[in-house]
C-alpha cells in the first residue's frame, strides 16, 4: 500500500505540534500533579488569532508572537486560579474539575468570538483551514519548516534553561518535589507562576500553527486533548522528554491506522481518528504503567 505525500506530510507535521502539546501538559501535570482539562482549548484560542490575522490580509505566521502572549496569559491566570483553591484545601479532584470550569469559559468565549468575527470582517471562521494562505520552498509546505523549527528550538531553550540556569534548577527542584524546594528556600510560587506562563505560550504557538494544516473548530482543543493525554500517558505522564516520543508515536499511528482503515472501509473512518490514540494508550499502559519513559528506566 502507496503511503500518498499528504498523508506522510500530515502525519509529520501533526507529530512535532502534539509532540509539543504533550510536552507542555505533562510539564503542568508534574509541577502541580493536577491534569489540566482546559488545556486543550487554551491551545486551540490561539487558532482564532490566525484565522483573524489571515482575513486581516497578513500570513498566518504574524500570529504565532501574540499566539504565545494569549496563551502564557491564559495559562497563568489558571494557575492564579488552581492555587487560590490549593492554598484553601480543596482536593486534588476538586482542583482538576475546576479546571474543566476554565475550559468551558474559553470554549464559550472561541464561539462567542467566531459569531462576531463574520458580523465584522465579512468572513465565516465556524470551522477553517488556512492551508491556502502558506507559503512553499521547492514544494515543501511552510508550516512543515516552521513546526519543525519550532519545535527544535523550543525543546533545546527549555533544555537549556533546565540545565544551564539557576531557575532551571529551581524548577527541577518544584518537579521533584514541592515541600523540599520550599524546605531549601526555593520561591516555588515564582517558580510555578513563571512555569505555567511559559508553558501555555508553547501551547498557544502549537495552537497558532495547527490551522494552517489542519481544520479547526471550536471543538478542536477538546478533540485533541484526546491524543495530547495519550501521547503522555504512552510517554509517561512524569517524564518531559517521554511526552516528546508519545507525541511522535501517537501521530504516526494515528495517522497509519486512519488511513489503513479509511482505505478499506472507507474515508469516514478518518473522523474517528482519535479512538485510535486512546486504544494505543490503553495497550500501553497494560504493558507498561509508566509509560515508555517509565520502562525505558527500569531496563537501566
Amino acid at each position: 500500500m502507496i503511503i500518498p505525500s499528504a498523508v506522510i506530510l500530515s502525519m509529520v507535521i501533526s507529530s512535532f505540534l502534539l509532540s509539543l502539546l504533550a510536552m507542555g501538559f505533562t510539564l503542568q501535570y508534574i509541577t502541580m500533579s493536577v491534569p489540566n482539562l482546559a488545556y486543550g482549548t487554551m491551545a486551540f484560542f490561539s487558532a482564532y488569532i490566525t484565522v483573524t490575522v489571515v482575513v486581516l490580509g497578513y500570513s498566518p505566521y504574524v500570529a504565532v508572537p501574540f499566539a504565545f502572549v494569549l496563551g502564557s496569559i491564559a495559562s497563568f491566570l489558571l494557575y492564579k486560579f488552581i492555587a487560590f483553591l490549593r492554598d484553601r484545601g480543596m482536593p486534588v479532584i476538586g482542583l482538576m474539575l475546576s479546571t474543566l470550569v476554565f475550559d468551558l469559559a474559553i470554549y464559550a468565549l472561541m464561539n462567542i468570538y467566531a459569531e462576531l468575527i463574520p458580523h465584522y470582517l465579512h468572513a465565516y471562521i465556524g470551522a477553517f483551514n488556512l492551508m491556502e494562505s502558506d507559503f512553499e520552498i521547492a514544494g515543501i509546505p511552510g508550516i512543515l519548516i516552521v513546526s519543525a523549527a519550532t519545535t527544535s528550538m523550543l525543546v533545546l531553550l527549555f533544555q537549556l534553561i533546565l540545565t544551564k540556569t539557576k531557575f532551571g534548577i529551581a524548577m527541577r527542584a518544584v518537579m521533584e518535589s514541592h515541600s523540599l524546594a520550599i524546605v531549601h528556600g526555593v520561591n516555588t510560587e515564582l517558580v510555578l507562576s513563571v512555569s505555567w506562563f511559559f508553558v501555555g505560550g508553547i501551547a498557544g504557538i502549537s495552537g497558532s500553527l495547527y490551522p494552517i494544516w489542519f481544520y479547526v473548530d471550536p471543538w478542536a482543543g477538546a478533540t485533541m486533548f484526546i491524543s495530547i493525554f495519550a501521547a503522555c500517558v504512552v510517554g509517561g505522564l512524569r517524564s518531559i522528554y517521554g511526552s516528546l516520543l508519545g507525541g511522535f508515536l501517537i501521530a504516526v499511528s494515528q495517522n497509519l491506522i486512519s488511513f489503513t482503515l479509511a482505505s478499506v472501509f472507507g474515508p469516514a473512518l478518518w473522523a474517528y481518528s482519535s479512538i485510535w490514540s486512546i486504544l494505543i494508550a490503553a495497550l500501553v499502559v497494560l504493558k507498561m504503567p509508566e509509560g515508555i519513559s517509565g520502562f525505558i528506566t527500569s531496563r537501566k
